[in-house]
């Protein structure tokens, strides 16, 4: 039985299950040969094809790990460049609206101050209008006076 593994990719796995194969065929062999004469070659060394295999594997997880690595860390500078240009975007658009602010309440406070002044030219020129109105109309009344009493003196 095999371990199904993500790391393990479907070349390795078959190089895995054929040398776990040839061992228990080896095995079987031994067990046969127990009951017999021993092989002339008593010893034939099985462990090469695993070691490299292990090797193979072991070099293959470490350059994963290496660029799993490198993605994680680009990714990391990705985010902290992100979070830099939103932390900016924000400081300097906060900035802009206190500024937009203290606009607004200056040219409120403008606002405010030429009412009141209109409004006290507007009570001054009602004012002067009545008073021209009286100032005419003295001016009349003393330009008729003056005519009736030439015009009596002249009689």
């Amino acid at each position: 039985v095999m371990l199904q593994a993500s790391l393990i990719d479907t070349s390795d796995a078959t190089k895995l299950t054929a040398f776990i194969q040839a061992t228990q065929g080896a095995d079987d062999t031994a067990d046969d040969e127990a009951f017999g004469a021993p092989a002339a070659a008593a010893y034939e060394s099985k462990s090469g094809g695993i070691v490299d295999t292990l090797e193979d594997l072991l070099e293959k997880a470490e350059s994963q790990l290496d660029e799993t690595r490198k993605k994680e860390t680009k990714a990391k500078h990705d985010y902290e460049m992100l979070k830099q240009s939103v932390d900016d975007e924000t400081r300097f658009a906060a900035k802009d609206m206190d500024e937009a602010k203290k606009g607004i309440a200056e040219a409120s406070e403008k606002l405010s101050d030429a009412e009141g002044e209109l409004t006290v030219a507007k009570k001054e020129m009602a004012a002067d209008v009545g008073a021209k109105g009286n100032l005419h109309h003295d001016c009349m009344s003393r330009a008729q006076s003056y005519e009736t009493e030439t015009k009596d003196r002249d009689e």
